[in-house]
């Protein structure tokens, strides 16, 4: 008796299995500890993404992800990006610029106001609870923004996940 066609068909199912849960949905957590303090930073994100039409060069690789941080005493949301938004049609604040755009969770569309630090990698919410709120109540979100040579570019997310993920980073910060 021959076992090849077994495994073969084992390793198929498995592989098929695989391919069945995609790995978008996934969300995971993490905490950082701040060497010199001892503080703590918990944090739960979605998986990277690309944007939804590939950008061009220099901005082709250039990959997305939404996450939530906590340190015990508060929360915020923020998008994370690989390298740095260039984006137009922002207002220029004393040490940052306002992002005013558009925002789609589910199939609800929103205006939404959100910060860049100048010259970071990140672009935070400014109202974060209810972003968090929106987050938990949305299986996906769809963000809108105004990339430099680009035009209005795309970055979807799941929120699969992303309710055990808060749990679970609200239980390593202390803020159940």
């Amino acid at each position: 008796m021959s076992y090849k066609p077994i495994v073969i068909s084992l390793c198929l199912g498995v592989l098929t299995l695989s391919l069945g849960i995609p790995a978008y949905s996934q969300w995971t957590t993490s905490v950082s500890k701040d060497e010199m303090t001892g503080e703590r930073s918990c944090y739960a994100h979605s998986q990277a993404v690309g944007a939804t039409e590939k950008m061009s060069f220099p901005y082709g690789d250039t990959k997305a992800w939404l996450g939530i941080g906590c340190d015990g005493e508060s929360e915020w949301v923020y998008i994370g990006f690989s390298e740095s938004p260039n984006l137009t049609g922002t207002s220029t604040e004393d040490g940052y610029d306002r992002i005013r755009t558009r925002i789609k969770w589910d199939d609800q569309i929103e205006n939404v106001t959100l910060t860049q630090t100048w010259g970071a990698k990140f672009i935070h919410f400014t109202d974060d609870k209810t972003a968090i709120l929106k987050i938990a109540q949305s299986n996906t979100v769809l963000l809108e923004l105004d990339w430099y040579g680009e035009g209005k570019t795309y970055f979807r997310f799941s929120l699969k996940g992303s309710s055990a993920a808060v749990s679970k980073m609200r239980s390593a910060c202390g803020m159940n």
